[in-house]
């Protein structure tokens, strides 16, 4: 291998390593409405940020694939994992600036589609952060969730709509709110359409909370826009949102009270490849199964999980010693360990959906109280956990165990009928 091949390689090991290790931050900046939707209004220059999203590389794959589970609760893309998010896409984010933003050339290094694809995925994550943020914990897909309500009380689709928010939200005091996300990465030199972006989410948004019972306390149209580290235009990357008063109710469906919490574990359950269980929460209705689940306790808790894949450590690409390692071909990079990315769920939290599985009651789901989220490394006899866990007590991470010699840790068992 020539040293220019050598070069390159550790370039590209540096910035997998900044994508897995990665933590940074986006200023939120609050617009008001009236200001959005006034057609000749200004909203620049921008309000005084109004807090921050802090986040680690983790928590964001985190996000961005609950998002994606919310919207496609089938589909094969639920089942890429969240290493596989940061591996692809570590080459488009700089995580060492103040505030997170893009690569220098990313902006448009995807074509038309794949870009605004990625950026809509991007920014559903970043809503998904905020959201929990402030404090709300349990999320779901509200297209999904009023069609099916809708569906069993004879209710057409609202005369005029074209288009439903993004997600339904509750927080610890079982209150709602709805949200629609924008976003994209903006071109060097370009301001971002933050006011049209806003705009567009507002009438997306617009009446759907005077349609359904409980009603959302208020609704908010987010969005996220990601600049370039070199772009000197003088506008960090950032967050922004809207969030409107609600209006007077109009002949609402009606949504049970634990509606969102169904929504919200149902798709979690289906990410950890228990679909069947997930379609039992759904309704509260069926024959449960009895699953045998492992379990991984990072702190003082416990965590039942499932294998999303196992893979050799990563191997330090900078080095001489990678070309070395081929002779040990098919497995050059055990001797340094390997890691193992789980999905999974707060044990307490999986226990109240046993119950919630079987019957409409749903007492103790309701009872369940956002926990404290984490995404820091913990320590575990013979490995570390890298990840993420939100405060709904679902979990994503990977576990690396160490080279070969040293203990492999203990791994307990649980038994739970979903």
């Amino acid at each position: 291998m020539t040293d220019a091949q050598v070069s390159h390689l550790g370039a590209v090991s540096r910035r997998v390593v900044r994508a897995f290790n990665g933590r940074s931050n986006l200023p939120v900046h609050e617009l008001a409405k009236a200001k959005v939707e006034k057609p000749h209004g200004r909203t620049r220059p921008l309000p005084k940020a109004s807090g921050n999203v802090q986040f680690s590389a983790w928590r964001l794959a985190h996000a961005v694939k609950k998002a994606d589970c919310l919207r496609w609760q089938t589909a094969p893309i639920r089942w890429v994992g969240a290493a596989g998010f940061l591996l692809e896409n570590g080459h488009l984010f700089d995580w060492t600036t103040s505030e997170w933003c893009l690569n220098d050339g990313m902006s448009s290094f995807y074509a038309d589609f794949s870009g605004s694809g990625l950026a809509g995925r991007i920014a559903q994550g970043m809503a998904l952060l905020l959201l929990e943020d402030k404090g709300y914990a349990y999320v779901g897909r509200f297209e999904t969730e009023w069609r099916q309500r809708a569906a069993t009380q004879n209710r057409q689709w609202p005369a005029g709509k074209t288009k439903a928010p993004d997600f339904i939200a509750e927080n610890g005091q079982k209150q709602w709110v709805l949200a629609e996300s924008k976003g994209g990465f903006s071109s060097p030199g370009k301001k971002p359409p933050i006011k049209g972006a806003l705009k567009d989410g507002l009438t997306q948004l617009d009446g759907w909370d005077k349609y359904i019972n409980p009603q959302p306390i208020k609704s908010f149209a987010i969005g996220t826009f990601l600049r370039e580290a070199g772009d000197t235009l003088g506008e960090t990357s950032l967050v922004a949102f809207v969030d409107p008063e609600p209006e007077v109710p109009e002949n609402p469906v009606e949504f049970p009270r634990d509606a969102v919490r169904r929504a919200n574990y149902a798709s979690w359950l289906s990410l950890m490849g228990l679909d069947e269980a997930a379609a039992r929460l759904r309704v509260g209705e069926g024959e449960p199964q009895r699953y045998e689940i492992p379990l991984l306790t990072v702190g003082e808790r416990q965590y039942a999980v499932s294998i999303a894949s196992v893979m050799p450590r990563h191997p330090d690409l900078s080095s001489r010693e990678f070309g070395r390692d081929w002779p040990f071909w098919p497995f050059p990079w055990l001797r340094d360990g390997i890691d193992i990315e789980l999905v999974g769920l707060d044990l307490k939290v999986l226990r109240a959906l046993s119950s919630a599985t079987l019957s409409v009651d749903a007492s103790e789901l309701m009872a369940l109280e956002p926990s404290e989220r984490r995404d820091t490394p913990a320590d575990l006899d013979g490995g570390t956990f890298y990840g993420s866990v939100f405060s709904d007590g679902s979990l994503l991470g990977e576990l690396r165990l160490r080279r070969r010699g040293e203990p492999f840790p203990d791994i307990e068992w649980t038994e739970v009928e979903l």
